[in-house]
């Protein structure tokens, strides 16, 4: 015990938020500790803390006998060096859900998303800033493309190219297959999840060996909130606050062993994230375009995909 026997491994912007909150509520699931996304095997000098540390803090709570399943969604597992490690600790029969979406559009949102929130160099913000969304992640994505040292390096720093690099779905699948079966893989289209949450759910308990229960609510929206910065020094100070909430939440497990400060370090990460976010208003579209460029950008990959999960996702996603 100790290990989950699943994981939702991603993909960012996909609806691993909204499938977590339906999870939680299954009395035939039992999930990690207190915290979504576990940071261990994201962050590479949190897996000096060890196993153990990882049995502890995310499934501490889950008791000797315990006939649940345990269960870790975490839509950051597929950056670079994650499969290293997940590789080395989990059993081979671990059953492994991916989440997937449009490639340009979950680039789209996961550009607007972490421009918001600091991660986005300061050029690509003021630039957006004076152009609005849909010129600007259409100069974004060039910029990069374009530039065949920075398309090189997109899967190598997957951080730095975080907008590109998680929609290229079958490269990060591809990294679990030596050790994983892709019997025990269950691929999600986020089109069809939020077409139907419950049946596409009934077809994710079906695949873990779980039932369906009527008391779920299947109207949970997660994550819908669109929100833009104040100013890039804003949102690099929401970047500094939330990277130190993870730190202290996650890590730290601060809640339990120092409440009275991390109750102060709350407000005040509240009072950060209340003058730094603000409703986005900018309800564009991705241009015809850049929608054109990108997905001659991710056709190779997109076609690895449907060998992958064996269907037409060309036809799903009008490609």
């Amino acid at each position: 015990m100790g290990y989950p026997d699943f994981v939702c491994m991603g993909f960012q912007k996909c609806g691993t938020t909204t499938l977590y909150q339906l999870l939680k509520q299954h009395p035939q699931v039992a999930l990690c500790r207190d915290v979504k996304e576990p940071m261990y095997y994201r962050v590479p000098l949190w897996s000096i803390m060890g196993r153990r540390f990882y049995r502890w803090r995310y499934f501490g709570h889950i008791e000797e006998g315990e006939t649940r399943l345990l269960g870790e969604v975490n839509a950051g597992l597929t950056y670079g060096g994650c499969a290293r490690k997940i590789k080395r600790d989990f059993d081979p029969d671990t059953k492994m859900i991916f989440m997937m979406r449009n490639p340009v559009d979950r680039s789209y949102s996961a550009y607007r998303y972490f421009l918001a929130r600091g991660f986005l160099p300061a050029s690509v913000f003021h630039y957006d800033k004076a152009h609005g969304h849909a010129e600007g992640f259409d100069h974004y994505v060039r910029s990069i493309l374009q530039d065949d040292r920075k398309r090189s390096q997109i899967m190598k720093k997957r951080m730095k190219y975080i907008v590109l690099s998680q929609s290229n779905y079958a490269a990060c699948i591809g990294e679990y297959l030596d050790t994983f079966d892709l019997h025990n893989m269950k691929f999600v289209i986020f089109e069809e999840f939020v077409r139907d949450e419950h049946t596409a759910c009934r077809d994710i308990y079906d695949f873990l060996g779980i039932g369906d229960v009527q008391d779920i609510d299947y109207h949970v929206k997660s994550n819908e909130g669109a929100e833009c910065a104040v100013s890039w020094l804003r949102a690099k100070q929401f970047w500094l606050a939330k990277g130190t909430n993870y730190c202290l939440y996650d890590l730290c497990y601060a809640m339990r062993w120092m409440p009275g400060f991390y109750r102060k370090f709350r407000r005040y990460y509240r009072d950060v994230r209340e003058k730094t976010l603000l409703r986005d208003t900018d309800k564009s579209k991705v241009l015809p375009q850049t929608r054109e460029y990108l997905m001659a950008y991710f056709d190779a990959d997109i076609r690895k995909l449907e060998s992958l999960t064996g269907r037409n996702l060309r036809d799903i996603w009008n490609c």
